[in-house]
């Protein structure tokens, strides 16, 4: 059955897994695994796929690939994620030097600056990264992005327990749900959340981002006064023309408050070398290092 190709919500295949995706379109299909640990597989066959949504820091490795997708005639969207935290958060991602180029390059290839997003995602408040340095960051960026892209994609971080463990208790999350978060609630009574001056930061950066043709919205914060972002939707493939296609895939929420569409996944969690501490799909640098180093362009599966 038709479906869109998800790559990846779990790993950043553009960045770092391009050898093992073309090898795997080659073949015609992938495996992955779900929640309970088992495994299904997915067909890469161009009749089955109605188009791929990738996601990504940095699609610089990925432009030829991305070349011939786009050549074949397949419907191509991109989450792409620029935050300029730098190196002390996002440990193996180059800067905004790099990403800046690589994001305006891809979105050149695409046929409407409406296939492609911005993710200024999580938003990260510390006493190094304050209200004040995410004006001057978000505004520096917006300034590059306008001309290629409509819409600018926000959250702030979930306080999933392995996150607040790695990061602690000296940054701001979103509104803890006392239900979803039993053992947040339970271990770190004290955890610092967003407020007054959150959301007016909120409202800085939506008014900074209109002034640059950008609309910014809310991922999966539904407390926010943002519009709801839909991070996979028809808006995305809206210039392929496959808008009846995508309505027939169904709704497929990731998590509360997501809208997205149904897509098939093809990563895994504990694969990515990015080193993004706030990384809700890394358990530990340890296991993702043993991941990376048995990983062969040629097996089914990532891991």
């Amino acid at each position: 059955m038709p479906h869109i190709v998800s790559a990846s919500r779990r790993t950043d295949i553009p960045h770092y897994y391009g050898d093992w995706f073309a090898a795997r379109r080659k073949v015609g299909y992938c495996e992955s695994r779900n929640v309970f640990g088992g495994t299904y597989r997915i067909s890469l066959k161009p009749d089955d796929v109605t188009g791929y949504l990738f996601w990504s820091k940095n699609t610089a490795p990925f432009e030829e690939r991305l070349d011939s997708i786009l050549t074949e005639g397949t419907s191509v969207a991109i989450q792409f994620t620029i935050t300029g935290y730098g190196p002390t958060i996002e440990r193996n991602i180059p800067g905004i030097e790099v990403t800046i180029p690589a994001f305006l390059r891809a979105a050149a290839k695409l046929p409407s600056p409406s296939a492609i997003q911005w993710r200024y995602d999580p938003v990260l408040i510390t006493d190094t990264f304050t209200i004040d340095w995410h004006r001057a960051n978000f505004s520096r960026i917006a300034s590059h992005l306008g001309s290629a892209t409509r819409v600018c994609n926000t959250s702030f971080i979930e306080p999933y327990i392995k996150v607040v463990r790695r990061m602690g208790e000296g940054v701001t999350y979103r509104s803890v749900d006392t239900e979803r978060h039993k053992k947040v609630v339970r271990k770190h009574p004290g955890l610092r959340q967003t407020g007054e001056m959150e959301a007016r930061l909120i409202e800085d950066l939506s008014k900074i981002a209109r002034e640059h043709g950008i609309e910014l919205r809310s991922c999966s914060n539904p407390e926010s006064k943002l519009p709801a972002a839909i991070c996979c939707g028809i808006e995305l493939f809206d210039c392929y023309g496959i808008g009846e296609k995508l309505l027939a895939l169904g709704s497929g929420p990731s998590r509360a408050g997501c809208q997205c569409l149904k897509t098939l996944d093809i990563g895994m969690d504990n694969t990515c070398p990015g080193g993004c501490v706030y990384c809700y799909v890394t358990n530990a640098l340890g296991t993702v290092a043993k991941n990376v180093q048995s990983h062969s362009p040629a097996s089914v599966r990532m891991r």
